[in-house]
């Protein structure tokens, strides 16, 4: 027996039923793909924010670190006490005193007559800053320094979130 196709508009086509059901299946495909691909942009965005916080509070440790070892003196804080800003006499005239110091949120540094430079980007911000003269007598001088920065949030959303606290300590040079 020998069958002809059936013309194009008696042809069996899908049911109300099958179109709703690949329809729906469609949807929650799409809507995974969708949510995994944004767990991946805020995983990026979040790995980028951490970077940026220990990039830069590591490369402003290691400046003020190797500025402290290079000093000749320690000006302020006096030996024992506790400040806010580090002044050091360092060996090159034009450069002396170096000042470290919070302006703002911004960690800047002034050394000599030149203008104050900030350390710091706009991506992040020091919250606070501590600078402990460690320096007993007959010693040549001894800094600890501790800073806490994070990354500047102004959308208050939880990838750009983090902060970490840094502090080493120095000595003086010779």
């Amino acid at each position: 027996m020998n069958r002809t196709p059936l013309p194009y508009w008696q042809s069996r086509g899908y049911t109300l039923i099958e179109l709703l059901l690949y329809v729906a299946m469609s949807s929650i495909l799409l809507t995974a793909v969708t949510y995994f691909f944004g767990m991946m942009v805020d995983s990026r965005i979040k790995n980028q924010t951490i970077n940026e916080v220990n990039d830069q509070g590591s490369a402003i440790m290691d400046y003020m670190t190797q500025t402290i070892r290079n000093a000749t003196s320690i000006t302020a804080p006096v030996a024992a006490a506790t400040g806010s800003s580090l002044t050091l006499v360092v060996p090159t005239g034009s450069l002396s005193p170096t000042v470290f110091s919070l302006s703002g949120t911004t960690l800047q540094v002034k050394e000599g007559t030149a203008a104050a430079v900030s350390l710091t980007s706009n991506d992040v911000q020091i919250s606070s800053i501590t600078f402990s003269n460690l320096t007993r007598s007959g010693t040549s001088g001894s800094v600890q320094v501790s800073f806490t920065i994070n990354r500047t949030n102004p959308a208050g959303r939880n990838e750009y979130d983090y902060q970490k606290t840094f502090t080493t300590s120095a000595e003086v040079g010779p």
